[in-house]
């Protein structure tokens, strides 16, 4: 379950980085939600 857990937040924030809909124009949300990404695979990490 761990691994599937990294490998699903990977996947959806890839997506979302690279999908032509965002919640805000520019790269802002974009880089937001990369580090959220990170820090969240981090807390999957210590779980």
């Amino acid at each position: 379950m761990n691994n599937t857990g990294k490998i699903l937040l990977i996947v959806f924030v890839i997506l979302y980085i690279i999908s032509p809909l965002d919640f805000a124009p520019g790269p802002l949300d974009d880089l937001m939600v990369l580090m959220l990404g990170l820090a969240a695979r981090k807390r999957i990490d210590e779980d």
